[in-house]
């Protein structure tokens, strides 16, 4: 067992003994990589809040910002059965469901209402089961921003600017991909370290959704963020299988109701942050750039032809509903 693994565990062990005590009580851990202020971890105390005061036999505990690991990590802890409820990018889950890289192909989702009828439609439904499968229930499909760029110090408004840069991109091929398309070199930094590794120049920028990286105040270390909207990134809420096996049937049914809520709570939060985030950023002083998009889209065309050639269904279902 690696070392992150075993301290995973220890973590988890410390929060299950805490979530309450030896009486018969079911603790409830929910993970969320977000501050309890920011729209993921409102929904998640709001979660806390519906089904505390619902069941008297459950003791709910959210762990914000990563507490209980990466989110690789809390995905093989829900997995596991050592949280129980957890937000996690659709980045990180395609890892272990691959259908899950056709919504990262690049200028693919257009818009969130594209996005809607994608995932709460028969294709959604899909992906759900695949995830069930592999022991996550999916419970709704959070907005977690569309995607965009940002750089320490380089007024960026072509992917002639981005050539020859280092980048952090989430652990996923396209995105990888994606930016090494408009020239630039990728590299992956855990997201709790992207802010020390933009101080530090250890990148020269990050894709990033503009919300969270508000969240991680990245506006005091980034001093451009460009709006290529290349794509639209989620969180979906799951319960873990194992988790919801052992509950009884009321509390997996109160489960379900408050967690469905909670990943709807989230979608509007966000989308309402959004409409508003660019000028927050300008505020603290940051320069919000819109580019040559086109641009930016002929470039990647190769890497959407590659990787949705294997699921070139799908794709076509998906862009059928723009």
């Amino acid at each position: 067992m690696g070392v992150h693994r075993w301290l995973l565990l220890v973590i988890v062990s410390i929060a299950y003994a805490c979530a309450g005590p030896d009486d018969g009580t079911i603790p409830i851990r929910v993970a969320v990589g977000m501050a309890l202020d920011d729209p993921t971890g409102v929904a998640a105390e709001g979660f806390r809040e519906r089904l505390s005061g619902e069941l008297s036999g459950v003791n709910v505990r959210v762990f914000p910002r990563g507490t209980l690991g990466s989110e690789t990590e809390a995905m093989e802890a829900a997995l596991a059965g050592e949280i129980d409820v957890v937000a996690l990018s659709n980045v990180v889950l395609a890892n272990l469901v691959p259908e899950l890289h056709v919504l990262d192909l690049p200028f693919g989702l257009t818009s969130p209402d594209h996005a809607w009828r994608v995932l709460d439609g028969p294709i959604g439904a899909e992906l759900d089961l695949l995830l069930l499968e592999r022991g996550l229930r999916v419970v709704g499909w959070a907005y977690a921003g569309s995607r965009q760029l940002m750089f320490r110090n380089d007024s960026v408004r072509s992917p002639d600017g981005v050539r020859g840069m280092k980048l952090r991109v989430p652990a996923n091929p396209i995105y990888a991909e994606t930016v090494e398309a408009w020239g630039a070199t990728s590299t992956t930094v855990a997201w709790p370290e992207v802010y020390l590794a933009l101080s530090q120049g250890v990148v020269d920028g990050i894709e990033t959704a503009p919300g969270p990286s508000f969240d991680q105040k990245h506006y005091e270390v980034a001093d451009y963020l460009v709006r290529t909207d290349h794509l639209i990134y989620f969180h979906v809420w799951l319960i873990s299988e194992r988790s919801y096996r052992r509950w009884p049937e009321a509390v997996q049914a109160a489960v379900v109701t408050a967690a469905r809520e909670a990943a709807l709570l989230n979608r509007r939060l966000r989308l309402d942050e959004e409409t508003l985030i660019f000028r927050k950023f300008q505020e603290r002083g940051v320069t919000v750039i819109k580019p040559d998009v086109e641009a930016f889209a002929r470039l990647v065309a190769p890497v959407v032809l590659e990787h949705g050639r294997e699921h070139r269904t799908l794709l076509e279902r998906i862009e059928a509903l723009e």
